[in-house]
């Protein structure tokens, strides 16, 4: 299907548009559930431990699954891969409201982190096959915009719908089925023509060694930051409220950034948008560190720096659909996916440590740090070789 040819608002309305709301409903969905299932296991008494070993369920399927999922793409393709991967996971979190003992939460989260991995790496291969060269970033940026303003309003929708009863567990497994109504109105297009898997998903790990990396660097900075940060204020001293807009203003800037930071990515060489990402990402954190004193400017910085933090991942998807074509991209976008799922576990383990044996500052070094040793792996690289 040639689409070089057309209008961008044609590309948008008929092949992209419908898989952008597709991810912003999954996002909501998940937004709602993450925080639901803390709080209820809360609710009856279980340890934090148990409560942690159940969000980290989802993803370890990703983990576990990533590798074998672009197989599966090229046998039924990236639509019915996307379409299963909703319809699935929305009867997985009716399966949550169903039976609530530990062990069949443990069981559903982690089918749901396949069906909904199956969704998550089938959409942004889609978006990236379909996606115009000259509007890449643009599609990416609006993409990840969605997805995460989905996440993030998730938490808001639980304070009107409430935590009791089997209501908002069907609010959200609704919200995850009809993600694939979208998927409808996508023109249908014929995968026989597609070549073999190249390269196994692992293999990524060295032929995309940036893109794999910021995949990375985004889940470890992103997840330990929403998830410490307020931790961090409250024992600098900053009262629960204001530490939970700390919070805020780097959710915010995240998502309002990406659009931006794709049209920059269209005009602009891609090493020197990358290496100016990863600047402000290891600048601004010890700013932060020092304008507690001062909540304006600290929220500022925070916006910026969510941003950035954000921006890690919306130039990884991009330079992948800039390199890779056909089932390569597939296995990639499989690579990428796993990368930052890997960086939501291993950030808050690092920076929780860090804290735990150097106070607050401890969090913010890991935090400055970690970036430091992405700028050398871009530096080694030009143009759109990653």
């Amino acid at each position: 299907m040639n689409i070089e040819a057309q209008p961008l608002t044609s590309v948008y309305s008929r092949l992209l548009l419908p898989v952008i709301i597709s991810a912003g409903a999954v996002g909501l969905s998940i937004g709602l559930i993450i925080p639901l299932t803390s709080i209820v296991m809360e609710q009856r008494g279980i340890s934090v431990i148990a409560i942690g070993l159940n969000a980290t369920m989802f993803s370890l399927a990703v983990l576990l699954t990533g590798p074998f999922l672009p197989s599966v793409i090229h046998r039924i393709g990236l639509l019915r891969t996307m379409t299963t991967g909703a319809l699935l996971s929305g009867i997985f979190v009716f399966g949550l409201w169903i039976d609530d003992s530990l062990w069949f939460w443990y069981l559903m989260r982690f089918f749901l982190g396949i069906t909904g991995g199956m969704h998550w790496i089938a959409s942004e291969a889609w978006i990236n096959v379909m996606a115009p060269e000259h509007s890449r970033g643009r599609i990416v940026g609006a993409y990840a915009t969605v997805w995460s303003m989905g996440i993030a309003v998730g938490p808001l929708l639980l304070n009107f719908i409430g935590v009791d009863g089997g209501r908002p567990f069907v609010i959200s497994g609704m919200l995850m089925g009809c993600a694939a109504l979208p998927l409808l109105l996508v023109p249908r297009a014929d995968n026989s023509h597609l070549p073999p898997v190249r390269y196994k998903v692992l293999q990524m790990l060295f032929v995309a060694p940036v893109a794999t990396m910021a995949g990375f660097i985004c889940g470890f900075l992103e997840t330990a930051v929403l998830s410490l940060l307020p931790v961090y204020g409250l024992r600098s001293g900053i009262e629960t409220a204001s530490a939970l807009i700390l919070v805020s203003f780097f959710a915010v800037g995240s998502f309002v950034w990406q659009p931006i930071i794709g049209w920059v990515a269209d005009k602009a060489a891609f090493k020197t948008v990358v290496l100016m990402v990863a600047l402000v990402s290891v600048v601004v954190v010890p700013l932060v560190h020092v304008s507690l004193a001062l909540p304006f400017l600290t929220g500022v910085l925070l916006f910026f720096w969510g941003g950035a933090v954000g921006a890690y991942y919306t130039l990884g998807m991009l330079n992948i659909g800039q390199v890779f074509k056909d089932t390569d991209l597939t296995a990639a976008s499989s690579m990428f996916v796993m990368a930052y799922t890997l960086g939501m576990v291993v950030g808050p383990l690092l920076g929780s440590t860090a804290m735990q044996l150097s106070g607050p500052v401890g969090l913010f070094a890991v935090l400055g740090l970690m970036p430091l040793f992405f700028i050398p792996l871009v530096l080694r690289t030009g143009g759109k070789n990653i």
